[in-house]
Parts: structure tokens; sequence; C-alpha cells
């Protein structure tokens, strides 16, 4: 397959959400989000480490704090431990 082809069949149309999810409904960049901030790094760290805001961190947290029906950051990691997206 020719690197056209490769590229082509990965691409995603402009202004679409690019996140892909995985089977389990949790994209790479929450899982990576996930996993940041599961190992100990604030907001702001993991966000420095994945090269966007503290304030879209945030967002991305509440976010799937909402999926996951935590109240608590702790409680999300614990949840999202058990659902295997760590």
């Amino acid at each position: 397959m020719s690197l056209f082809e490769q590229t082509w069949e990965s691409a995603v149309p402009l202004g679409a959400d690019h996140r892909r999810q995985g089977d389990d409904g949790v994209s790479a960049s929450d899982r990576e989000l996930l996993r940041l901030l599961a190992s100990g790094l604030t907001g702001e760290g993991a966000g420095k480490r994945l090269g966007i805001s503290v304030r879209t961190v945030r967002r991305q947290m509440a976010a799937l704090m909402e999926r996951l029906n935590a109240t608590s950051r702790f409680e999300a990691g614990l949840k999202a431990a058990q659902r295997g997206w760590l």
C-alpha cells in the first residue's frame, strides 16, 4: 500500500473530531490524560505534557467524570481503572 493510501485511510474530514475512540468508547487522548493524572501529575503538569491548557484539562476531566458518574478525580480514576481504561 502506498503512503498516500495509508494516509487517506486514516484521514478524517476537515473540522471533524479527530480523537478516535477505541472499542471501549474512550479516546486515546482521554486515556492518556487519565494515565498522567493517575501517575500523580497535577492538571497543569498533565496539560504541559499533552500540550494543552489547564482549562482544556479541566474540561476533559469534567466530561470524563460525568461519563463515569464520578464526583471527584480520585473516584474517576478508580472507575476508569475498573473499566480497564488505565
